[in-house]
């Protein structure tokens, strides 16, 4: 078990300088799950004596546990660890786990605590293994991002495709006869590369951890902060007059509901032989700075940092000058609203506008987002090698990294509270509009 242990998570403990007693004090019970999958993983070793630690267990302790266990311990000692993408998810219930290193059909999974943080297209590793007629996962569970799952895969094919020059250089020919047909077997690799999907994985937890909180910014460069100005009507005045000072600014496009606009960045001017656009799509393409929402006794201005923040305010301060008060600001940073996320404290009910009930919310914000989402196939995105998704799909290369770029999506949907206005929202259109449904299993 020492043995394995060093294999497993001293490396990861070494590339970040961490004594390998101290990990758990900076990754906290993610040292647990590393100690597991070493574990698991020295059930599944066979000695040079021929000494394998479950058959040694089954033959000493066996008559101690009962049938299921026992057939589960015999499940882990014959089984391989892989990544799997997980999709279908039954709460409490199942999910469909797609091998991606052997391929083949998703395999229905019962599991019952998982099921309840898994979400759509997460990839996991672990051991699938089938005990008496039940398909199950082991109890070594490793998270990983997808990007890192990327690396763990094309690491998996480099060590492959240079087995064969390894191999080559063995004088018996009869060990490398037998080398060069079990070393390109799928099962083979998984079951000598398990300790470098932990190390990997270890790696990469130990650094999020230790990462301090990167500098978020807007588009424009300016700090990320989540600012809510807060004008409330003067006595007697009437919110369509409102509507009718905030309509009349050139950058600000209402959402044809008379209490909803948008604040877009100043228009740039066409470029040399274009004439400028007109129509529904002449703010195609356009940053978003802010939205507006008119309620009957206020009018909320939503920006993303404090210089936003100053130019609605000077940019408002004289159309609205005789109509409303002078703006209570609300502030909120990044770190405070994930923190307010994470404990569930702030309810749909509350951020709602007064008359809106949750379903109207929840078009709304899926029409924003179908707008948005439109946009962005016509946009270059880096993770697709600067090509918009419509040109990245013709390739084969392409439409793969597009899916995995779709699904990226669809995971961050389905972390969402059930009430978010987005967790339901469905991306499939751009799955069809792109042509690659069949990469959506």
């Amino acid at each position: 078990m020492g043995e394995i242990i060093e294999r497993h998570i001293r490396r990861g403990c070494d590339l970040n300088d961490i004594d390998i007693y101290d990990l758990p004090d900076v990754i906290g019970e993610h040292a647990m799950v590393a100690m597991d999958c070493a574990f698991e993983d020295c059930c599944t070793v066979t000695w040079q004596d021929g000494s394998n630690l479950a058959n040694d267990y089954l033959k000493r302790r066996g008559w101690k546990e009962t049938a299921i266990n026992r057939a589960y311990i015999e499940a882990l000692r014959d089984s391989l660890v892989s990544l799997y993408e997980v999709s279908d998810v039954c709460r409490g219930e199942c999910f469909l786990a797609r091998d991606l290193v052997r391929g083949g059909d998703p395999i229905r999974v019962t599991e019952r605590t998982a099921t309840k943080t898994l979400v759509q297209w997460d990839v996991i590793a672990t051991r699938i293994v089938t005990v008496r007629g039940v398909v199950q996962m082991s109890g070594a569970v490793l998270a990983v991002d997808r990007e890192l799952a990327d690396e763990m895969l094309a690491l998996i094919r480099r060590t492959q495709s240079r087995a064969p020059e390894a191999v080559a250089e063995i004088a018996d020919p009869e060990l490398r006869t037998r080398l060069e047909t079990e070393i390109v077997n799928d099962e083979t690799l998984l079951s000598i590369v398990a300790p470098v999907v932990t190390t990997l994985w270890l790696n990469d937890t130990i650094r999020r951890y230790r990462a301090p909180l990167p500098d978020l910014a807007n588009s424009d460069g300016e700090k990320l902060e989540f600012m809510t100005l807060h004008y409330r009507l003067l006595p007697g005045v009437a919110a369509a007059d409102v509507a009718a000072a905030v309509a009349s600014v050139h950058d600000i496009r209402d959402e044809d509901d008379g209490e909803h606009w948008i604040w877009f960045a100043p228009e740039k001017p066409p470029r040399k032989g274009r004439k400028s656009r007109q129509g529904e799509d002449a703010d195609t393409g356009r940053t978003i700075h802010g939205h507006l929402t008119l309620r009957p006794t206020t009018l909320e201005v939503m920006v993303n940092s404090e210089a936003r923040a100053t130019r609605i305010r000077d940019l408002l301060a004289p159309i609205l000058d005789g109509l409303v008060q002078t703006p209570l600001v609300e502030q909120v940073t990044p770190e405070q609203a994930m923190a307010a996320r994470g404990s569930g404290s702030a309810s749909t009910a509350k951020s709602l506008p007064e008359g809106m009930s949750p379903d109207d919310m929840r078009e709304a914000v899926h029409q924003v987002l179908d707008r948005q989402y439109r946009n962005v196939l016509s946009q270059k995105i880096p993770v697709l090698g600067d090509k918009t998704p419509r040109q990245a799909v013709r390739s084969a290369k392409g439409r793969q990294a597009v899916a995995n770029w779709l699904k990226g999506f669809e995971q961050n949907k389905a972390q969402l509270p059930a009430n978010d206005p987005m967790h339901d929202y469905d991306f499939s259109w751009m799955w069809e509009e792109l042509g690659i449904t069949d990469l959506r299993s």
